[in-house]
């Protein structure tokens, strides 16, 4: 599926806005999976959650944390779930 750059735009903004309001997630955590376009080889989503405390890391269900740098590259690769 080929999504236009204004999609791609449009759905890293809306998760940055939701990233940066904690009071809006449903939980002291909020879940995350691989955007569509940074999905592995495979094909497949990855999932994992944000701490409100930390909103620069996240802890993939199925490996070790990853810390960016900020929440624009997080999104390069993560969005909410």
């Amino acid at each position: 599926m080929v999504r236009s750059l204004e999609a791609i735009a449009a759905r890293k903004r809306d998760d940055i806005q939701m990233i940066r309001s904690p009071r809006l997630w449903p939980q002291r955590y909020l879940r995350l999976k691989t955007q569509p376009w940074a999905a592995g080889a495979d094909g497949k989503s990855r999932f994992g959650r944000m701490e409100q405390d930390d909103q620069l890391s996240v802890y993939p269900d199925d490996g070790e944390p990853m810390l960016f740098d900020s929440v624009e590259q997080l999104t390069e690769v993560w969005g909410v779930d």
